[in-house]
């Protein structure tokens, strides 16, 4: 009885450390403000807008407003440490992104 027991605890157990690990799902990043990037190299203004479609159908989505996600996500693929935001609304955001050496972000 122990040995089928055994496969399904591990299951159980390995389940919620599966979904707490998030490293690969959000960009890391540092939301900043534009004083704190001052000494930083500029990378590019991202604009992103949110899918419409999803609202329609929001019963497939659980995140129909992605346009935040999409500029952060675009913001990591460039190699961005900081990003200062220009807006960020539902239906569209926009952020700057910036490269900052090590000794750049220790002294902000």
């Amino acid at each position: 009885m122990l040995k089928s027991d055994l496969p399904k605890w591990i299951v159980l157990m390995a389940i919620p450390l599966f979904f707490s690990c998030t490293a690969g799902r959000f960009p890391n990043l540092v939301i900043a403000e534009k004083g704190m990037v001052a000494s930083c190299r500029y990378l590019d203004t991202i604009s992103e807008i949110s899918d419409p479609a999803k609202a329609i159908v929001n019963y497939k989505y659980y995140h129909y407003y992605d346009g935040e996600l999409k500029v952060l996500q675009r913001a990591d693929h460039m190699g961005a440490t900081h990003l200062v935001w220009l807006y960020n609304y539902a239906a569209s955001s926009s952020g700057s992104a910036y490269r900052c050496d090590e000794e750049a972000s220790k002294q902000n």
